[in-house]
């Protein structure tokens, strides 16, 4: 696939994608693409996706920057996570053991990381964004199975961020919080 040879940016963001064949056209994109700096298929129900073509495009796209993706299990993203070092952004991930938030110590977000969204993050596994929050400009915890008070605790560290995006009850609680804090 000739064209992937020069492409920068390729956004599927919330596609319906109606038949997935295989996984091929991200094995293709590694092998061929060089200049990549955005991919982007968060929220599309691309399955076939082989994690070690990803790990391929991180380290042949030096230039790669912004990576969003859809669900699959954080911790089978560290070998990515450590050849993707240019990557500032990164939204997807999900984590299929909550109940063993030890195992997620082995996850280390490459260091210019500062505009993140993870998937199903309960309150366990929270600890993993604490090492690198106070880097965080943009946080999008949208899709998060935070309580309140949980999404207070994480936001309190992140003293450098600009962009929050969550649910709305919960930006309703934040104002209402802060309105309190501040009266």
């Amino acid at each position: 696939m000739c064209f992937f040879r020069q492409l920068r940016t390729l956004f599927l963001e919330e596609s319906a994608i109606a038949y997935e064949k295989d996984g091929d056209w991200l094995h293709e994109l590694a092998t061929n693409n060089t200049v990549l700096e955005t991919l982007n298929f968060y929220m599309t129900d691309l399955t076939k996706v082989r994690l070690e073509d990803l790990e391929l495009l991180a380290k042949n796209c030096r230039s790669l920057v912004s990576v969003k993706i859809s669900d699959c299990e954080i911790l089978e993203l560290v070998d990515f996570f450590r050849a993707a070092s240019a990557i500032e952004e990164f939204c997807g991930g999900s984590f299929n053991e909550p109940d063993q938030p030890g195992k997620y110590s082995a996850v280390v977000f490459p260091p210019k990381l500062c505009r993140l969204g993870l998937s199903y993050m309960e309150k366990n596994v929270m600890s993993i964004v604490f090492p690198f929050a106070s880097l965080l400009k943009k946080l999008d915890l949208l899709y998060v199975l935070l309580g309140t008070e949980d999404h207070c605790v994480l936001v309190q560290r992140c003293p450098n961020l600009e962009v929050l995006e969550v649910q709305s009850d919960v930006f309703q609680l934040f104002v209402t919080f802060n309105c309190c804090l501040h009266s």
